[in-house]
């Protein structure tokens, strides 16, 4: 009796045993499978977008390179807006980010420039030598005028009927300055082409329109003609963004859809980035070789480089809807396999059980 009951434990102990699964080691006879061929791809990726609408300047992104977060990947072209003339930044109105639509209805201005040329004279051909030619000026002409011991040069801007005005070249007067103006330096009677009154110009306003993507000037900043004072994006531009467009994280890049000098619409789709850091296998696999295969299965794979090393993945999604081809549907199926230095792209083949 009491031998009976020794071996009953002993049975008790064993088919116990037999209802917990011992983790078999690596399969080396693969012919019991089907096989679904496949390739390496990245698990998740990151979509980046136009930021506002605008042109893309020339870039040399290419399918297939990898990239870290921050590596530039694109630039928007901007509209510059360039110094009408020398003198000096006086005022600014506004600063990167804002919408300079806003800053030119608040205060007219995006920005003030001081004229380095400031001084101007309204003149009328008064006093003018009886000549001709000496009461028909043009657009361009120099001219010299005198108050005492006081002299000058000019040049005429405007002339319109028996009136014309004069930018103030060289001297300095005070305002409300009568001055003769004569076409030779020698100020001689023979030469008097009328009289001026010197005034102050109004400082230069600069305007601009779309979001300030940068300003390149500060107050007190000497400027001369045609120097870029600030860049511009698109209107539908947020506050904080930049010309350059770049990587949000590293991975490698995959389906550009854009090229240079494109004409492009907010929120557009330019590339995905994949995050080559977690691979899986996705594989087409025939409706037939479905069989019992669930999510969370740990199966065989192995990479077409190398089919002696015999890796095990996890099933991770296996897609509702198949696609038919040659009267057959196949299914997508998802692998994860930990071993991140697999290469993207990569032939693989997965084992699924007869």
């Amino acid at each position: 009796m009491k031998m009976k009951k020794i071996i009953g434990a002993v049975l008790s102990v064993v088919l116990l045993a037999c209802c917990f699964t011992v983790p078999a080691a690596a399969e080396t006879d693969l012919t019991k499978y089907a096989i679904a061929n496949g390739t390496v791809q990245a698990a998740s990726y990151e979509d980046v977008t136009a930021p506002c609408s605008g042109t893309l300047l020339s870039f040399d992104l290419d399918h297939g390179d990898t990239v870290e977060a921050g590596t530039p990947l694109f630039e928007l072209m901007t509209a510059e807006v360039r110094a009408p003339e020398d003198g000096t930044v006086g005022w600014l109105f506004a600063e990167a980010g804002d919408s300079a639509d806003t800053v030119m209805a608040t205060y007219g201005a995006v920005m003030a420039i001081q004229p380095a040329v400031s001084q101007r004279m309204h003149c009328t051909y008064k006093d003018a030598a009886n000549y001709e030619a000496n009461k028909h000026l043009h657009v361009g002409d120099k001219l010299y005028f005198k108050s005492g011991d006081e002299k000058g040069s000019g040049r005429v801007i405007l002339v319109s009927g028996g009136n014309y005005e004069v930018e103030i070249l060289s001297g300095r007067f005070k305002k409300d300055k009568l001055l003769d103006l004569f076409k030779d330096a020698r100020c001689g009677k023979n030469d008097r082409v009328g009289k001026g009154k010197v005034y102050y110009r109004d400082d230069i306003t600069v305007a601009a329109s779309g979001r300030i993507a940068e300003i390149l000037v500060a107050p007190g900043d000497s400027v001369k003609k045609g120097d870029v004072l600030l860049r511009t994006l698109s209107a539908d531009a947020g506050t904080d963004v930049v010309p350059v467009i770049s990587a949000p994280s590293g991975g490698v890049i995959d389906l550009i859809s854009v090229n240079p000098g494109q004409q492009i619409w907010k929120g557009q789709l330019l590339c995905r980035i994949w995050h080559a850091g977690d691979p899986e296998i996705v594989a087409q696999v025939d409706e037939m070789d479905l069989g019992d295969l669930r999510v969370g299965d740990r199966v065989p794979v192995t990479l077409d480089t190398d089919e002696s090393r015999i890796m095990y993945g996890t099933v991770t999604e296996i897609s509702a809807l198949g696609v038919t081809r040659q009267n057959a549907a196949y299914y997508s199926v998802h692998v994860s396999i930990d071993d991140s230095s697999v290469m993207l792209g990569q032939s693989a083949s997965v084992y699924l059980p007869k």
